[in-house]
């Protein structure tokens, strides 16, 4: 659900690329590792308390933060009133980006049917009610910095939580970073939340892009393994990891691109550059696309009368997207680990039920705008039900404990992740959503069907992503 920075210079790359596996192999570990100011260690000044170390707030066994540094210290409970923990966010509320707005009221919607039903949540036999206090950034980075540190500095949050888009979460860390404030579950999927150098910011339930990826090269292998592809993306890193990942995926099959395109993503037009690929009648075709890219796509691919094996980003998995484009969207392949609102098979599924049942009285918005069978909307409730989940796993009510408990994540599924697919980050092991369903889009009723098993990278991503996408 993002758009990126520009990527870095070759230079600097080549010296990272080291870095990088130094990095992961010591970001956590044993405490002789961890301290910042030790010269092995894997964390920079722009990242805060590094992985390891002997900060309180700690895991014996799993990830620990090091917060000797940390300018509060490690009991640090900014942001807790009484029995009130307010956290801060920032997404597009207005503008092109705005249907993310659903990803925010999603989160709220459960958080605050938490708090009426349940009393909240408990942290170290305490209750305690979950607020949010959100800013319009429009999906601008620089927006989203400043209205980061009006929360910090202002309101006094305790953390950020499920900010959308990997740029707007690259402003924020090095302040967040420094000052030892966690942004929890930032929304999006770029491989850069494996970045050692930044052990306050962690990413959602949304699997990796490297991961969906990776499960489409496999697919190919298997149904067309002499594939010709061609590639639609952005021109920012969210679309620069789906082709980048694709590229050095391919190596040593026979699966070839044959032609790629880009597309601005302030304007999403992309009727002329879908035409170009369509003119190489290429069996494949990869969108690196999200929101309304998604659909008129689609749309122009129907209209050139090619017909090809298409996968779409994840981010376009919802039914507000694809429902835009009709009978075009017919065959679409996409991934998710959250089940499908519009699929029927889900409506005996307890989480589901319950989900159907509170959307709707506890949606922060308008309720004439709520539509139950967004994906989007079920992927902030799922959000929502994640950082309560968290919560109630922290060994005390404060900034270090609870991120150490987002780093430290049993294998579990929370709101409407699929069954069988679990959660899970740990030692080495940055990345949540590596469990997903491949799924298919079935115009004539209206929703995703599974393809095949359940794809399980947990602990795999880092072995087949581009280190430039993670240490950038």
């Amino acid at each position: 659900m993002s758009r990126e920075t520009p990527i870095r210079q070759r230079g600097a790359r080549r010296t990272r690329r080291l870095a990088l596996v130094l990095a992961l192999v010591l970001v956590v570990g044993a405490a002789a590792c961890s301290d910042r100011r030790d010269n092995s260690s894997t964390s920079s000044g722009g990242g805060g308390g590094g992985g390891g170390g002997n900060g309180s707030g700690g895991s014996a066994t799993g990830v620990t933060l090091d917060t000797s540094q940390c300018p509060n210290g490690a009991d640090d409970t900014t942001g807790v009133s009484g029995n009130t923990i307010t956290f801060g966010s920032s997404y597009p509320q207005s503008g092109l980006y705005a249907p993310f707005a659903d990803v925010g009221n999603g989160a709220k919607a459960y958080l605050d049917y938490l708090n009426e039903t349940k009393g909240g949540v408990t942290i170290a036999g305490k209750k305690y009610k979950v607020e949010i206090k959100d800013k319009d950034d429009q999906y601008t980075a620089a927006k989203t910095l400043s209205n980061t540190q009006s929360l910090v500095n202002d309101d006094k949050v305790f953390g950020m939580f499920s900010v959308i888009g990997t740029s707007n979460n690259i402003a924020i860390r090095d302040t967040l970073g420094q000052q030892c404030i966690p942004d929890f579950f930032a929304g999006t999927g770029s491989p850069a939340w494996g970045n050692p150098k930044y052990p306050w910011l962690i990413g959602s339930t949304l699997s990796p892009y490297s991961d969906e990826v990776n499960a489409f090269v496999e697919y190919l292998k298997k149904n067309k393994p002499d594939a010709t592809v061609a590639i639609l993306y952005a021109t920012d890193d969210f679309g620069k990891a789906y082709e980048q990942t694709f590229k050095s995926l391919i190596k040593g099959t026979k699966i070839k691109v044959v032609k790629e395109q880009t597309y601005n993503p302030e304007d999403n037009m992309v009727d002329s550059q879908v035409t170009t690929l369509a003119a190489t009648k290429a069996d494949a075709f990869l969108m690196g696309a999200t929101l309304l890219a998604c659909p008129a796509a689609l749309k122009r691919v129907q209209a050139t009368g090619w017909k090809t094996i298409v996968y779409g980003s994840a981010t376009c998995a919802a039914k507000t997207l694809i429902g835009l484009a009709g009978p075009a969207a017919d065959g679409l392949i996409s991934s998710t680990n959250i089940k499908d609102p519009s699929n029927p098979r889900y409506k005996d599924d307890p989480e589901m039920q319950l989900y159907m049942a509170n959307i709707e009285k506890y949606w922060p918005g308008d309720k004439k705008t709520l539509d139950k069978t967004n994906g989007i909307v079920a992927y902030g409730w799922t959000q929502g039900a994640l950082l309560a989940a968290t919560l109630e796993k922290a060994k005390a009510a404060t900034r270090a404990a609870v991120m150490t408990a987002a780093r430290n994540i049993d294998p579990t599924s929370v709101g409407l992740v699929f069954e069988g697919a679990k959660l899970h980050s740990g030692k080495n092991d940055p990345y949540l959503g590596e469990q997903f369903q491949l799924v298919q889009y079935d115009a004539s009723k209206g929703y995703f069907n599974n393809v095949g098993s359940l794809v399980d990278y947990d602990g795999k991503t880092a072995s087949f992503t581009p280190p430039d996408l993670i240490n950038g």
